[in-house]
C-alpha cells in the first residue's frame, strides 16, 4: 500500500499514499487527490480546506521519521458528533434561519455546506427538507407557548392589523396582539401573518380578524381596541366589528398625519414644509402609547390658529392643514356617556397627561365622571365574580347552600343581618373607589419624559382599582407600526430568490421571527 520511498515534504505529515490506486488520502477530511508524483496539490488542497494547518506545522518540532506512525494516525483521527452535539448544532442552525430571515434552502447551498464542514468535519448537515419539518415543529410548539401566554393575561388586549401584498402578489392579513404585563411591561406577540385567497372587502376582513382570535381561544370581550390604517375595507371591517363586538377603532396616528399633510401640500410653493412634517410622522411612529397623540393633536390645532401666512400658498396649506385636522381627529375628544372613547380615557389614566390641560374644564370633569363610572364597574364586576366562586365553593359542599321552603318564609335575623353586612361591605368597597379616582385626578402630573408604566407598576399598590383600569387602555399602540413591520420582516422572507415560497411557511417564519423563545 503505503510506498516507503522518504517524504521530506511537511504535506507529507497529512497525507497517505496509496501506490496501487495512485492516490494520496487526506487524514483531516478523508478526501482523496489523484498522485502524480508531486505535492503541489496537496498543498494546495491544505492551503484551501484546512486553513492554518501549515502555519501550525512551521512552529512545531520537525520530526525525525518521515512516515506517520500509528499513534499519529490514532490522534489525527476525528471523533464522531454525539446525537446530542449534533442536535445541538442543527438546531443552533435552525434558530440562526428564523431570526436572520434566512430560507430553507441555504442549507442546500455548497458555500454553506463547506463552512459546516470546517467548523466540524464530522457533523453531517441535514437537508432542506428535514429543516423545513423542524421550523413546521417548532412553530407548533411555539403557537402552544403563544395560547398560554394569551391565556394568562388578565387584562384587556389590543390588535393592529393591515393587509399587505408581496412581490408575489399574493395577498396577507398582519395581525398583532398588545397588552401590559403584570410587571408592568408592554408586550407585543405576533398572531397572525395570514394568506388572503378571497376579495379584501370589510365583511371577508371582519371574518379573518374573528378567525384569527378563535384560533388563539380569545374572546371577542377581551378585545378593548383594534388601530389599524385609513383603508376603507378595514375601516368598514371595524365599524361591524364595533357593532357586534363593542371593540373600539384607532386609526393609525402616523398614517393620518401623513394623509393630512399630504394633501396639503398640494400647493408647489410650500413644498419647504415637507420636512417639518415628516419630522413629526417620526414622532408619531415612535410613540408606543396612543394617548401621546391627543395631545399632538391639540398642539397642532393651536398651532393652525395661531399662525399667520401672508402667501396665498401658506394660507392655502394653513387651512387645508386645519381642516384634515378636523375632519379626521375633530372627534377625538369627544366625551358621552353612550360610547366610551378610549383614546381620552387613555390619556386620564397616564400619569403624564392626568391632569387633562389640553381639554376645556367641563370636558376634563366629564372625563373623570367616565372613569369614576368605569372604576365602579370594575369594583361590581369584581364582587360578582367573586359571588359566583363562592356559590360554586358551597354548592359542592354537601348540606351548604341548600334552603327548603320552610327556611324562606321563617327567615331568620341572622340572614337579614349578613345581607346588610354585605351591602355595607360593598357601599364601602365603592366609596373606596370614588376616593381613589379623586385622589388621582388631585395628584401633579409626572414629568413629560418619565415613563407611565413605571408609575404604575411602583403605585399600583395605592390605586388598585385604576391600575387594573390603565392596564386595559395604556396597552393601545399611538400607530399600526407593529403589523406593518410585520410585513417588513415577511417583505425579506418573501423576496425575489424565495418568491416561490408557500404561504403557509411564510406565515410560520414570520411567527417564529417575532415570538422568539
Amino acid at each position: 500500500m503505503a510506498t516507503s520511498k522518504s517524504k521530506t515534504s511537511k504535506v507529507w505529515d497529512h497525507f497517505i499514499l496509496d501506490n496501487v490506486k495512485k492516490v494520496v488520502k487526506c487524514n483531516i477530511c478523508k478526501g482523496n487527490l489523484a498522485w502524480h508524483g508531486s505535492t503541489s496539490s496537496m498543498m494546495e488542497h491544505l492551503k484551501r480546506k484546512h486553513v492554518g494547518v501549515l502555519e501550525d506545522d512551521s512552529t512545531r518540532p520537525k520530526r525525525s521519521c518521515a512516515s506517520p506512525t500509528a499513534m499519529d494516525q490514532y490522534l489525527q483521527r476525528k471523533r464522531p458528533v454525539s446525537l446530542q452535539q449534533a442536535t445541538a448544532l442543527t438546531n443552533s442552525i435552525l434558530t440562526m434561519l428564523v431570526k436572520d430571515m434566512r430560507p430553507m434552502s441555504m442549507v442546500d447551498g455548497e458555500g454553506f455546506r463547506e463552512m459546516i464542514s470546517q467548523f466540524n468535519p464530522e457533523y453531517i448537515l441535514p437537508s432542506r427538507t428535514h429543516f423545513t419539518h423542524l421550523m413546521e415543529k417548532k412553530y407548533e410548539a411555539t403557537l402552544l407557548k403563544v395560547k398560554e401566554t394569551i391565556k394568562e393575561v388578565k387584562s384587556a388586549l389590543t390588535l393592529t392589523a393591515d393587509v399587505w401584498t408581496s412581490r408575489a402578489t399574493e395577498a396577507y392579513l398582519g395581525v398583532s396582539c398588545h397588552f401590559i404585563s403584570e410587571d408592568w411591561e408592554m408586550k407585543t406577540l405576533n398572531l397572525a401573518t395570514m394568506p388572503l385567497e378571497e376579495r379584501h372587502s370589510g365583511v371577508n376582513i371582519m371574518t379573518w380578524l374573528e378567525e384569527v382570535i378563535a384560533k388563539y381561544d380569545i374572546l371577542p370581550t377581551k378585545i378593548k381596541a383594534v388601530v389599524d390604517d385609513n383603508g376603507s375595507n378595514i375601516v368598514a371591517a371595524m365599524r361591524m366589528l364595533e357593532e357586534k363586538h363593542g371593540w373600539a377603532s384607532v386609526r393609525c396616528s402616523g398614517h393620518t398625519l401623513q394623509l393630512i399633510v399630504n394633501n396639503a401640500l398640494k400647493e408647489p410653493s410650500i413644498s419647504r414644509a415637507v420636512g417639518a412634517a415628516r419630522h413629526l410622522v417620526e414622532h408619531f411612529r415612535r410613540s408606543e402609547l396612543a394617548n401621546t397623540k391627543l395631545k399632538l393633536v391639540k398642539g397642532l390645532q393651536r398651532s393652525t390658529q395661531q399662525t399667520r401666512f401672508e402667501t396665498g400658498a401658506g394660507k392655502a396649506f394653513l387651512a387645508s392643514a386645519e381642516k384634515g385636522i378636523n375632519e379626521r381627529w375633530g372627534c377625538l375628544n369627544t366625551i358621552s356617556a353612550e360610547k366610551e372613547n378610549p383614546i381620552v380615557l387613555s390619556a386620564s389614566l397616564d400619569p403624564r397627561f392626568r391632569k387633562l390641560k389640553f381639554m376645556g374644564a367641563e370636558d376634563g370633569t366629564r372625563v373623570q365622571g367616565s372613569i369614576e363610572v368605569l372604576a365602579i364597574k370594575e369594583v361590581r364586576g369584581s364582587e360578582i365574580q367573586g359571588c359566583e366562586q363562592v356559590h360554586q365553593q358551597s354548592v359542592s359542599v354537601p348540606g351548604r347552600g341548600d334552603k327548603s321552603a320552610l327556611d324562606d318564609l321563617l327567615q331568620s335575623d341572622t340572614d337579614s343581618l349578613s345581607e346588610e353586612e354585605d351591602e355595607s361591605h360593598e357601599d364601602q368597597k365603592l366609596q373606596m373607589a370614588r376616593s381613589e379616582v379623586q385622589m388621582y385626578f388631585a395628584e401633579p402630573a409626572i414629568h413629560k419624559k418619565d415613563d407611565p408604566l413605571r408609575w404604575w407598576r411602583e403605585n399600583k399598590g395605592c390605586y388598585p382599582v385604576l391600575s387594573k383600569l390603565a392596564r386595559s387602555f395604556l396597552c393601545i399602540p399611538a400607530t399600526s407600526t407593529p403589523s406593518e413591520r410585520i410585513f417588513s420582516v415577511a417583505g425579506n422572507i418573501c423576496s425575489q430568490k424565495r418568491a416561490s415560497l408557500s404561504r403557509d411557511h411564510v406565515e410560520m417564519l414570520t411567527f417564529l421571527h417575532f415570538n422568539p423563545e
